[in-house]
């Protein structure tokens, strides 16, 4: 029987894992969108090229523009996502130190 080995360092504790997976899970959801985009794009181009490109209207533009503002939504929320941890954390302390403030004064 083969033993799974693990790589050398501390095991991880149940919530750096949880945090690891969400991460990774965020950013493999985020690498399949950009696929999806440059995938059917570039498909759409390919078609247009082969049917319409002698009449200079270059219509995927529209699926572009449309799918491309979805995907820069996605591209932010990955981004602030990453953030979002630390800010929020940085906003409950900042909560507690006021509500102790207020029970403290008279």
């Amino acid at each position: 029987m083969v033993e799974e080995q693990q790589p050398p360092g501390p095991p991880l504790s149940d919530e750096l894992r949880e945090k690891a997976e969400k991460r990774v899970n965020q950013k493999m959801a985020l690498y399949s969108h950009i696929g999806s985009y440059i995938i059917v794009n570039g498909f759409l181009v390919l078609i247009w090229a082969l049917t319409g490109a002698d009449t200079g209207n270059f219509w995927p533009v529209w699926v572009m523009l449309g799918w491309g503002i979805g995907l820069a939504f996605h591209i932010f929320s990955y981004f602030i996502g990453k953030r979002s941890d630390k800010v929020r954390e940085r906003m409950l302390q900042k909560e507690m130190d006021r509500i102790n403030k207020e029970q403290e004064e008279p």
